[in-house]
């Protein structure tokens, strides 16, 4: 009769496992990176089966009001907190190095709406008119700028 051998698995303690979790912070950006040169991402996230998956998966989210409940187990003060802890950091780094974009996609934007707000007609008293002579060619002119009409 062969012997049992127990089954036993080993797992490390948290404090092990976070310790384990920190030291890949050195090595872990240029695995990443190279993961990703080698990726084809956009192959499968535009194919039928991925819209379908997404529409499904939105669906249930939606009609299991999944959303919702995970927003109710969190106050406004946790939000903040995070957004203040996570966001605040990095926020300055990520607008620097979104600078030549923005000037690539959104100058030439920003240009044609600059323009057409130096040709815009002197403000008057009645508001409906201000509105009509003065916002609506501003929106149009953006609208128009980002390609859609």
């Amino acid at each position: 009769m062969p012997l049992k051998r127990e089954n036993k698995m080993v797992i490390k303690t948290k404090e092990e496992a976070k310790a384990n979790f920190e030291a890949a912070i050195g090595y872990i950006p240029d695995r990443y990176k190279s993961g990703v040169s080698k990726a084809d991402w956009l192959t499968a996230a535009k194919s039928d089966i991925a819209e379908r998956n997404y529409a499904e998966g939105v669906g249930k989210a939606i009609s299991g009001k999944t959303r919702q409940k995970e927003i109710a187990k969190l106050s406004n003060e946790d939000w903040k907190k995070a957004a203040v802890d996570k966001g605040a950091p990095i926020i300055g780094e990520r607008i620097r190095g979104a600078l030549d974009k923005w000037a690539n996609n959104f100058g030439p934007m920003y240009d044609q709406v600059a323009s057409r707000v130096a040709a815009l007609p002197p403000r008057g008293v009645d508001w409906r008119a201000n509105i009509t002579n003065r916002l609506v060619p501003i929106v149009e002119t953006w609208r128009k700028a980002a390609g859609k009409t």
